[in-house]
């Protein structure tokens, strides 16, 4: 706070212009002075020397031109001189604005949020050409403290930091295809989590996005899944043998053979598929020939089973005969572990989920603390606006994740394409994520960005068009009250 003060006071920092009229404790209009427009930019971040003594850290946006004699709409000589010379009037009349956004006010223990009007005319500084790194300031000082990671998009050489105490409450990535997701999570996230302690296990969809450049990788076929995710996981393939009544007589026997004698039917099987597909459709049938049911009832059953296991192949049971216990993939402490999620059809992909969710429920609920994240790519798969079928049950898993985890240091890192709307994550998913990183996003989603950013002085348009690898980090974890555009180094440049 001293040194800010010496640098103000002995012109370490440049002076850029002045506050203009309508300021308020939020927000104030910043009037550039002369030739300072070819070098502040959006995003820049400023200093407020107020006149109660206060200094206010903020961030440039909306910036704009204003030549009173080129005011569009209605005739004036400025646009008379356009039109018969071909070239500008004069600049006499000509201004250039930002809009400060207030991040706060600085004292001793970092900063507060500003509680009092910034008078119009007030000096505004930009710390370009310092030495001095203003994010350090807002550095978060309780007992969690933070870790660093990232720089701001505008300047390089000032890190992020991110608040440790708000990782478990859940984090969204959001951004077109192309727009620099997966390498945010490798190169940003992963790091941040590593390093405030957390174990990472990353689900890849399509195997392509991190599964080629980790060390520890394991198929979800090697997996053994948790008999509740392959009871829906065969419903799904059957269309539930074509009853219209979810609990029915074929799924009755089904629960009843997976649960208590599937490892058995593996073991017999010999490690042959097509073997335990025999097996475990006879056994399925004997359960119902079993019961004390109507003659009729169990001939209508046993011939629903029989049409539905027409649509499961021998090569379907086999991605459920792994032999890694869903334990096995938790990482050590400080490590990451991915899961190859390729080479099998959205159905166990998803059921495999199940299994692992379920796992994880279940700690949560005998008290561990676990210290893990969970990095969920193409998460729309798992969790759609809309859930129908076994997504139902996904997305009901990862609500409640999310809900538990906070207070067993569980943290859930859903990546899509889309934020809301067919594109998008559910809604009753999405009010879970308190930490959101946005880059580049699709038309469909302005209004959503625009609910979540415009309040900040970011207009919507602009998410359109950001370079690749730059990301709004919104949310908890963002020790800033106001948003950052913020970007990242990848390994080779």
């Amino acid at each position: 706070m001293g040194r800010l003060r010496e640098l103000v006071k002995s012109g370490g920092l440049r002076h850029i212009g002045v506050t203009g009229s309508s300021t308020s404790t939020t927000s104030a209009p910043l009037i550039l002075l002369e030739g300072m427009e070819d070098e502040v930019r959006e995003e820049d971040i400023v200093l407020i020397e107020n006149r109660n003594d206060d200094l206010i850290l903020a961030v440039c946006r909306q910036g704009i031109g204003v030549n009173e004699n080129l005011r569009v709409g209605s005739y004036s000589p400025g646009i008379a001189y356009v039109r018969a010379k071909g070239e500008a009037p004069s600049k006499v009349k000509e201004s250039y604005h930002f809009t400060l956004m207030f991040i706060g006010v600085i004292n001793e223990d970092g900063i507060r949020s500003n509680d009092a009007i910034v008078s119009p005319g007030v000096p505004v500084y930009t710390f370009k050409g310092s030495d001095y790194n203003p994010l350090k300031v807002i550095e978060p000082k309780d007992e969690y403290g933070c870790v660093h990671g990232g720089f701001l998009a505008k300047e390089r050489k000032w890190s992020i930091p991110f608040h440790k105490r708000f990782i478990p409450y859940h984090i969204g990535v959001f951004g077109t295809t192309g727009s620099g997701k997966s390498f945010l999570a490798r190169f940003l996230l992963i790091p941040v989590l590593k390093e405030a302690g957390y174990r990472v296990l990353v689900l890849d969809w399509s195997g392509m996005d991190y599964a080629p450049y980790m060390e520890d990788v394991v198929s979800v076929t090697d997996v053994r899944q948790h008999p509740d995710s392959i009871i829906e996981y065969l419903v799904e393939k059957t269309k539930n043998f074509g009853y219209r009544e979810e609990l029915n007589t074929a799924r009755i026997a089904l629960e009843e053979v997976v649960c208590r004698r599937w490892i058995g039917l593996i073991e017999k099987s010999g490690g042959d598929a097509a073997r335990l597909h025999q097996l475990l459709m006879d056994a399925i049938i004997n359960a119902i020939v079993s019961e004390h049911l109507k003659e009729s009832t169990k001939r209508l059953a046993v011939a629903r089973v029989e049409r539905g296991f027409t649509k499961v192949s021998a090569e379907d049971l086999r991605l459920f005969m792994g032999t890694k216990s869903v334990s096995d993939l938790i990482p050590e402490p400080g490590s990451v572990k991915v899961v190859d999620m390729s080479g099998v059809d959205t159905e166990i992909k998803l059921s495999f989920f199940l299994t692992l969710a379920d796992y994880l429920l279940l700690k949560m609920y005998r008290g561990d603390v676990l210290d893990l994240a969970l990095i969920v790519d193409e998460a729309p798969q798992y969790c759609p606006f809309e859930p129908r079928g076994i997504q139902r049950e996904t997305t009901l898993r990862i609500k409640n994740l999310c809900a538990l985890g906070r207070k067993h240091n569980f943290c859930m890192v859903l990546i899509s394409q889309g934020i809301a709307g067919e594109i998008g994550i559910n809604a009753a998913v999405r009010r879970n994520l308190n930490t959101w990183f946005i880059g580049q996003i699709h038309s469909l989603d302005l209004e959503e960005v625009e609910k979540r950013l415009s309040p900040y002085g970011i207009r919507p348009d602009r998410l359109l068009y950001l370079p690749i690898g730059q990301f709004y980090f919104v949310g908890k974890m963002n020790p800033s009250p106001t948003p950052l555009l913020i970007s990242f180094d990848i390994e080779g440049g």
